[in-house]
């Protein structure tokens, strides 16, 4: 089960980054465009374009360990999510309109920061992967006391 408010963060417009590792335990980690946290299941499925996420892609399929960190870029507040990935499928209609939605709540809460469409069309998001991993660890990342602390999903 994933919390309420991690939910909503999590469909709100974060900073994500999708986090892997190889063989050798070396991270690898890439942009993810828009996120669908079902926080019954308890699972997490982040929006990741081929162009960028081809070693992310050899990652899950080698070990399947997945790490989502979304970070506000205005406040800070930061959570790192992870658990076992369960399935990569290419992206259909419905995603990119997922995608397009984060990108639109995106940019108009970075506009006014002067990090808006300039920096985020310039993204190729298509093709596009869909990765579903199910969240058994949140840890806190935002800077100060408390980092690093794992939320209790008891």
């Amino acid at each position: 089960m994933i919390p309420d408010k991690m939910v909503e963060f999590a469909h709100g417009p974060q900073l994500m980054f999708f986090g892997s590792r190889n063989a050798k335990l070396r991270p690898t980690a890439t942009w993810a465009f828009g996120a669908l946290a079902d926080g019954e299941a308890g699972t997490l499925t982040v929006f990741i374009p081929e162009v960028e996420g081809a070693a992310t892609f050899e990652n899950l399929h080698d070990n399947g360990r997945a790490s989502l960190t979304l970070a506000d870029a205005a406040t800070h507040e930061a959570y790192q999510f992870k658990g076992p990935h369960q399935g990569t499928r290419d992206c259909i209609d419905a995603d990119y309109t997922v995608q397009e939605i984060y990108l639109s709540k995106l940019t108009a809460y970075l506009e006014p920061f002067g990090y808006g469409g300039h920096i985020w069309n310039g993204f190729m998001l298509n093709p596009c992967k869909a990765v579903t991993f199910a969240v058994e660890d949140i840890f806190i990342q935002t800077p100060g006391p408390g980092a690093g602390e794992k939320i209790d999903l008891g």
